[in-house]
């Protein structure tokens, strides 16, 4: 599955790194927050934030994390934090055991100046001793993860680049789990806005993808090409290629090849009181499996609806929810017929001291 999700504003000043510890792991988006996404900077001494994420799949997996982080000022432009998850990933069709995470991490921001923004997490995650989907016994498992991020924007805020590593738990099914399935991107996310209207984007994200069953190598190229419409609305267009080095049982779709373009529009809406982002795409493609041909073009459709309510300055709370289609390259690997869909709801809470 390659998901899509498109920024309105030309470079958003602040776009943090997201630090939770069991995302679902699915692609990156190629873009970064709109202003209804990013959580506005804490200033405050001291800074609260629980996260609650739930998803659903039509494999019949559903996922719910909880993620509470706190983070203290100790300068004018540094903050340390600790984060605390915990995920639970079901089978709603009973055909593997349930599945359980625990996260804990340190996390970091520093601010240089008003250009350069850098955003860190490490920590690990906890498994549980487990059963794969072949009867064998998996013992207990301690897997370090980490999330890096470090963003440069032009004085001119025409131009910026992302650059990032991220280490974290394949988490979209018990079987991802069970087989201790790890994804290791390295990411470089360069966009460029020109004073005619026109924006360009590319993300690329390459690495290993771990698991019990050995190593694969993944990478992914998503290029934008964006015309504004308005201050805040653009329409879009994507194109995206997705590779896999070799053929996995894990329990992940791994083609040797995926092409999927979409277009699509996108608008932000942003009051004193409450921002609100909306993101909807349409598009098409078709994968090729290794060893084989091509196969049909399939429909791939996306929506996403970003609402944050402003309570007062430090404080605010954050929604958003997510819906994926695919005919074609789903990210699980599945045995049945149809598309593949997938909805997911993000709430959370931050609360920063005056």
């Amino acid at each position: 599955m390659i998901v899509h999700a498109q920024q309105t504003n030309l470079i958003p000043v602040e776009a943090p790194v997201n630090i939770a510890l069991s995302a679902p792991s699915l692609p990156a988006p190629n873009i970064q927050s709109t202003s209804a996404e990013q959580p506005e900077e804490p200033t405050g001494a001291v800074a609260f934030a629980p996260t609650w994420v739930t998803s659903s799949d039509s494999s019949g997996n559903i996922r719910q994390d909880i993620t509470v982080e706190n983070d203290y000022a100790v300068g004018d432009r540094v903050r340390l934090g600790l984060l605390y998850g915990q995920s639970f990933i079901y089978d709603g069709q009973a055909s593997i055991g349930n599945e359980s995470i625990r996260d804990a991490g340190i996390t970091g921001r520093w601010r240089p100046n008003e250009r350069l923004k850098l955003d860190g997490m490490f920590g690990v995650s906890q498994l549980g001793s487990t059963s794969n989907g072949e009867g064998q016994t998996v013992s207990k498992a301690f897997i370090p993860i980490t999330n890096m991020h470090g963003s440069y924007t032009s004085a001119e805020e025409s131009t910026r680049i992302d650059l990032g590593f991220k280490r974290s738990i394949f988490n979209l099914s018990p079987e991802l789990v069970a087989n201790r399935v790890v994804r290791n991107d390295f990411v470089i996310h360069p966009q460029i806005g020109l004073q005619s209207g026109w924006r360009f984007r590319e993300l690329a994200e390459i690495g290993p993808v771990t698991s019990a069953e050995g190593n694969n190598y993944r990478y992914n190229s998503e290029f934008t090409v964006a015309r504004k419409l308005a201050k805040n609305s653009e329409l879009y267009s994507t194109f995206t290629t997705l590779h896999y080095a070799r053929a996995s049982n894990a329990g992940y779709f791994s083609p040797t090849m995926v092409h999927n373009l979409e277009g699509g529009w996108s608008t932000d809406v942003d009051r004193k009181s409450f921002a609100l982002s909306l993101d909807c795409g349409l598009g098409a493609g078709h994968a090729k499996e290794h060893g084989e041909t091509f196969g049909s073009w399939g429909l791939s459709a996306h929506t996403q609806t970003d609402l944050t309510w402003k309570i007062r300055p430090g404080r605010n709370v954050h929604a958003t929810y997510e819906f994926y289609y695919d005919q074609s390259a789903p990210p699980l690997e599945s045995t049945q017929a149809g598309a593949w869909h997938m909805s997911i709801l993000t709430v959370s809470f931050r609360w920063s001291s005056d």
